[in-house]
């Protein structure tokens, strides 16, 4: 299996009806993050290729950014394949975990926090994301540049192993009330936003983003 960027490895799943993108990505670094766990059914469809993608190496992390299905539905499958993951989540993520069935490992982080373990190092922003406009995640790994936006960044379109260029700056100015439909929260937001520089976006739906600027 290709991967999108560097050791970067993009699962995908294009709904046509909706003209809709799903994604979830494997960082194969040592220790080897997965950022959604997608639905049941998409768990299990890429257990495979993770197994064949890591080896012998296990799956340590899981990172969630808010509570929908197509981040955290599939927690269960990948836990009965690798029983020692933890997942990476906000509060309120977190809080909510073990009524949907998950019973493993938690790390609770908010804005402005990190997590560095072998080569990962993430630093994580507040996105108020989760229900009532709450406080979700996203997480940036610094020594990549790799910054998991989950529906922040969300284009329709079949955006399978594709890549567009666009201005870091402009896509923070850009961001709208579809996303963020309260004006404080957004600005806050993009002034978190703006003080970082990735590389590069890996989105939860549509395009991957290559930064310029």
């Amino acid at each position: 299996m290709k991967a999108i960027r560097n050791n970067l490895y993009q699962f995908s799943l294009y709904i046509p009806p909706m003209d809709f993108t799903i994604h979830q990505y494997l960082l194969n670094t040592d220790p080897a993050i997965l950022f959604a766990a997608g639905t049941v059914q998409q768990a299990a469809a890429i257990l495979p290729d993770l197994k064949t993608i890591l080896g012998k190496k296990p799956l340590k992390y899981v990172f969630v950014s808010h509570m929908e299905s197509d981040e955290a539905g599939g927690l269960r499958v990948l836990q009965k394949e690798y029983p020692d993951l933890t997942v990476i989540a906000g509060a309120i993520t977190a809080r909510e975990l073990p009524g949907y069935g998950y019973t493993g490992k938690m790390i609770t982080r908010h804005s402005g926090e990190s997590l560095t373990d072998g080569d990962l190092s993430l630093s994580f922003i507040d996105y108020p994301s989760e229900v009532h406009l709450q406080d979700g995640l996203l997480a940036c790994e610094k020594n990549s540049g790799i910054l998991y936006s989950a529906d922040l960044f969300l284009r329709f379109g079949n955006g399978m192993g594709q890549v567009i260029r666009k201005d870091w700056h402009s896509e923070v100015e850009h961001i709208d009330t579809q996303r963020v439909p309260n004006e404080e929260a957004r600005k806050k937001l993009q002034q978190r936003l703006e003080s970082l520089h990735p590389a590069f976006l890996a989105v939860g739906h549509g395009y991957c983003i290559d930064c310029m600027g």
